[in-house]
């Protein structure tokens, strides 16, 4: 059941807008002061507040602020109609919302039903991140050692051991990657990834060939390993990794490494 902390001086306003957020199935604890209403915010931690701005004790936007300051609960703040100043230094000081007084009750539990599916929403969405992070980590963790060695004779090998692509360069003999002049640290991976992609510069390596001849065949979760290492490799080597254009990708087969022009 969601909780919702509802904060009006008002008495005869608490009771309706009680008696009408209980019908919708929410319980209601109710404050009619700024003071209690911090106060009754912690012991409850409800899954949104209702705030009235006109407030004794502290005003709501201050009660909004120090709200904002200790918790995300979604803030719905009830404003006075001739005082449009209200609503911008309300949402400004974190509100996700606000209705003018007076307002219809059916459109004051509308938009307490809208700011709760936004946070169930968000939080759905981290959650998902969190998971998909914590299973990058497991993959990383389990990957098998990248098998390209600082020289492999499969692999072209300039006589002065450096294979060099527009900012970046790799010395194959100590095996350390330059950026723009600047060493960079790599894993093993994304050396061995830089590695294989510089040596058939602007011609398309295949996911399946960068997968095997970085861990081996039947390298679990391959594609996923390959895609992070990507990423992170293009994070370290590219001037907008969000467009890359050293380290690109042919849909459908695989990477290349683009020389500048």
């Amino acid at each position: 059941m969601p909780r919702v902390l509802l904060i009006d001086d008002e008495e005869p306003l608490r009771v309706s807008l009680t008696y009408a957020l209980t019908r919708e199935g929410y319980s209601v604890t109710t404050a009619a002061d700024g003071p209690s209403a911090l106060e009754r915010a912690r012991d409850s931690q409800p899954d949104v507040v209702i705030l009235d701005l006109m407030l004794p004790g502290l005003d709501g936007m201050e009660v909004c602020r120090r709200l904002r300051a200790e918790s995300d609960v979604p803030v719905v703040m009830l404003t006075a109609r001739d005082r449009g100043q209200d609503k911008i230094d309300g949402l400004s000081q974190g509100a996700d919302d606000y209705v003018t007084k007076p307002f219809d009750t059916p459109e004051l539990l509308a938009r307490v039903g809208a700011v709760l599916r936004r946070r169930v929403n968000a939080r759905r969405l981290l959650e998902e991140d969190r998971l998909l992070v914590q299973r990058m980590e497991e993959l990383l963790r389990q990957a098998p050692i990248p098998r390209i060695t600082a020289r492999e004779p499969q692999l072209r090998t300039p006589p002065d051991g450096r294979l060099a692509g527009g900012r970046v360069v790799v010395d194959l003999d100590s095996a350390t990657v330059l950026v723009a002049g600047q060493p960079i640290t790599c894993s093993a991976a994304e050396y061995a990834l830089l590695r294989i992609l510089l040596s058939y510069p602007n011609r398309v390596v295949t996911r399946t060939e960068l997968i095997e001849r970085t861990w081996g065949p039947g390298a679990p979760d391959g594609h996923t390993l390959l895609a992070v290492h990507i990423r992170c490799l293009r994070e370290k080597i590219e001037e907008d990794p969000a467009h890359p254009r050293l380290v690109t990708t042919v849909p459908g087969i695989g990477f290349r490494y683009d020389l500048p022009s």
